[in-house]
């Protein structure tokens, strides 16, 4: 009984530290301004803010496998965990390609000027 007691708090705070995670997704705080009508400081302020955004989702993902690798891998619930998280870790990598494919064709309009 003891042992179930355990078990079952173990799974809760495992559970409730994944539920209430400190990893916090960045906002992406800018637009991609059209390249064929941008200065070319509004696209070399633009290229910083992706720098800056592709950084802090670096770390995002960071924060995502230290958090999964805090979860015992024999919490019964661990699988979904895991599955939540490659779920917001994939996540991350798709707004992050849509971001440079949108910044790829800003720049090849702003070349073609």
């Amino acid at each position: 009984m003891n042992f179930k007691k355990i078990f079952l708090l173990t799974s809760l705070l495992a559970f409730t530290s994944i539920s209430y995670a400190e990893c916090t997704y960045p906002k992406k705080k800018f637009d991609i301004p059209s390249g064929k009508k941008a200065t070319e400081a509004e696209m070399v302020e633009t290229m910083g803010k992706i720098k800056t955004f592709q950084e802090d989702i670096a770390e995002y993902r960071v924060c995502l496998d230290e958090e999964l690798a805090k979860v015992s891998e024999d919490v019964e619930s661990y699988d979904e965990i895991k599955l939540m998280q490659v779920q917001k870790y994939n996540a991350s990598v798709e707004d992050e390609t849509k971001l440079a494919e949108e910044w790829s064709e800003a720049v090849r309009a702003f070349k073609s000027k």
